[in-house]
């Protein structure tokens, strides 16, 4: 998928050709249906920066890297259309409306090997860490609530330095860290980068496959805003945590109900005295 590869490579990309990155993979749909020529305009490079940059992820030519972002753009375009038409008016709706696309089109950003991968890469952990900044943090400690639920050793980790910081220091190769984050976090992109150098299993959840948390994990989990929020919508990141949560349930199912039980059993036990 044309924006996995983009994340790979990303930090050996010239100058100009990170230019083009983000664009092709922030503004994909606008990208979708441009010319060499006019996406060189667009950004200011040459027409042969364009072409050199699709030859470094890895396509034989211009033609077949727009070719894999229109596919990403018509399977978007499968999906049902919103009610923010019918309810333009209406701000609630069209905000619900847009939620739901934002969620129709994260589905289509995740390849069966992603996420084949990303599940992979969270089984078999000792413990996995969640950090999250801001709001981010409240999904990323329901994300960890949710992995205790089913038994897995799931701890939430505020962003700032220190946790950070303390969280690193107890972490070994067979734990996990998952960075949570709708927008730039410099020091949840550290605290991966370091990880991963300690041998430690990383994913990024998160906006876009060119952030700073994207980049600095093994894997990422992205799904570009659309332009019709004031916000940073929660939906996608949630969605992606929600999922991931389910997936490893379901792989474990027979498991994950037992000590839920067991645990629901003894919340009863304390309650009653």
């Amino acid at each position: 998928m044309i924006l996995e590869r983009i994340r790979q490579v990303y930090p050996q990309l010239t100058k100009s050709q990170k230019k083009l990155a983000g664009f092709v993979a922030n503004s994909y749909q606008e990208a979708a249906f441009m010319t060499a020529s006019r996406m060189a305009r667009r950004l200011s490079v040459n027409e042969a920066t364009v072409i050199r940059f699709a030859q470094r992820l890895g396509y034989q030519g211009y033609p077949d890297l727009i070719h894999d972002v229109q596919a990403i753009v018509q399977e978007e375009l499968k999906t049902p259309e919103g009610e923010a038409m019918v309810a333009a008016e209406e701000p609630f709706l069209t905000s619900l409306a847009n939620e739901v696309e934002s969620l129709q089109r994260a589905a289509t950003h995740v390849s069966a090997e992603a996420a084949h991968r990303v599940l992979a890469l969270l089984r078999g952990t000792r413990r996995i860490y969640v950090v999250g900044q801001g709001v981010w943090y409240y999904l990323a400690g329901a994300f960890a609530s949710g992995l205790a639920m089913i038994g897995l050793d799931g701890r939430v980790v505020a962003g700032d330095a220190h946790s950070l910081a303390l969280a690193l220091a107890d972490l070994e190769r067979s734990d996990a860290l998952v960075g949570v984050a709708g927008g730039e976090s410099p020091e949840i992109a550290r605290a991966l980068a370091m990880a991963r150098q300690h041998g430690a299993r990383t994913l990024a959840v998160t906006w876009s496959p060119i952030s700073e948390i994207a980049q600095a994990a093994d894997l990422a989990l992205t799904c570009p805003a659309g332009d019709a929020s004031a916000l940073p919508s929660l939906g996608p990141v949630a969605a992606f945590l929600d999922a991931l949560l389910q997936a490893l349930a379901s792989m474990d199912r027979a498991g994950s109900q037992q000590f839920a039980q067991a645990v629901g059993e003894t919340t009863r036990r304390l309650r009653a005295g």
